[in-house]
């Protein structure tokens, strides 16, 4: 059986980094039982075999592997029944995807909800996360940061346009069916969902709407998740 590492809060249930989630959705896309165990911030030593430090990641007897799009190439050669990429040249397209997602989805949302992350962590990991991540934020605070999360969300609105013009003419991203692409933005929308009631999606009925059919996908998975607030 696969194992599958996630980053927790202070809360072990609450499990909320996005890359994590667009795997754990892919394992349930795949219906691939995992054992699931957790890191934190500070504590990573259930990765230390494998010389990782971040996650996603899964190991599968002595293979460790990491990065969501890789972790989704390798899901697909494992275990090829219900594929996340219906061809070879659409994986390697799924390049493009995969970053377009990660620097106009991910990037931009992270101030905006920067401060809920915080507020979702002990007292260890706060010291450590904001050590971490303060100077991401352009010489912001956390607090400054998330401060003006409504003037980002107004110029967020932009970054959704490509996805509102496929979801204008497709029930998923992907089609007719959920795939890779969704899963990356279903992911990259449970951070926020996990950590905060502040939804940088509201504005965009479309997207909402899709997420609640994401949010229905085996038996609610998404939905059923344990939030911080």
């Amino acid at each position: 059986m696969l194992t599958f590492y996630e980053l927790c809060g202070a809360d072990k249930d609450v499990r909320f980094s996005p890359f994590v989630w667009r795997i754990k959705l892919m394992l349930a896309h795949k219906d691939v039982s995992y054992e699931s165990q957790t890191v934190t911030f500070t504590d990573k030593s259930a990765l230390e075999p494998s010389g990782l430090k971040t996650v996603p990641v899964i190991r599968d007897g002595d293979a460790w592997i990491s990065e969501s799009l890789t972790i989704a190439r390798y899901l697909d050669e494992k275990f090829p029944q219900q594929p996340l990429f219906e061809t070879a040249l659409a994986a390697e397209q799924a390049i493009l995807i995969n970053n377009w997602f990660d620097r106009n989805i991910v990037a931009p949302m992270f101030p905006m909800i920067v401060g809920d992350i915080f507020d979702a962590l002990d007292e260890e990991n706060k010291v450590a996360f904001r050590q971490s991540r303060e100077p991401r934020l352009g010489g912001r605070t956390i607090e400054e940061a998330q401060s003006s999360r409504d003037q980002a969300c107004q110029a967020f609105k932009a970054n959704l346009g490509p996805v509102e013009a496929l979801l204008d003419n497709n029930k998923f991203l992907s089609g007719e069916a959920p795939a890779f692409a969704d899963y990356c933005l279903m992911g990259s929308l449970m951070w926020p969902h996990i950590v905060t009631d502040f939804d940088p999606v509201e504005f965009s009925e479309p997207v909402r709407n899709w997420r609640e059919d994401m949010f229905d996908l085996f038996d609610g998975l998404a939905r059923k998740a344990k939030r911080a607030v």
